[in-house]
């Protein structure tokens, strides 16, 4: 019996090494990694509103197209700015010129499928303080 007591405290231990080597490595990649999921509400989706929402508020809206610049060349809602993940840096300065503390920013892409808007609005709010992005 004394001998198997001792089988199972090795077992354990060797469990619990296999756990914190497997652990220290999955905790650092979800800390550092720049694709991790989100640990912040402030990077929680952004709600959705209606164009009849948009048409009824007080003060216009500022429209960022997150679709490819091939698609917004082709046809975009009048006065939207593009504003894509892979043009980040070149697209936002004409946001950044247009926005203006308080103003509501209305990300759109293709239909309710397309994850591009959510990304966009997640890094306006992450990198730019925007509060409101819809």
């Amino acid at each position: 019996m004394k001998g198997s007591q001792t089988i199972f405290r090795r077992s354990l231990r060797q469990s619990a090494a296999l756990l914190a080597a497997a652990l220290v490595p999955a905790l650092l990649a979800a800390a550092w990694h720049p694709r991790r999921p989100s640990w912040s509400l402030a990077d929680a989706s952004a709600p959705g509103v209606t164009w009849a929402q948009v048409a009824g508020w007080r003060e216009p809206a500022l429209l960022v197209d997150a679709r490819p610049a091939t698609d917004y060349e082709a046809r975009h809602i009048p006065g939207a700015l593009p504003l894509s993940e892979p043009r980040w840096e070149a697209e936002l300065p004409a946001i950044i010129q247009a926005w203006r503390p308080g103003r509501r920013v209305v990300v759109y892409c293709d239909d309710a499928g397309c994850g591009a808007s959510q990304e966009v609005a997640r890094r306006l709010r992450r990198e730019l303080g925007v509060d409101e992005v819809f």
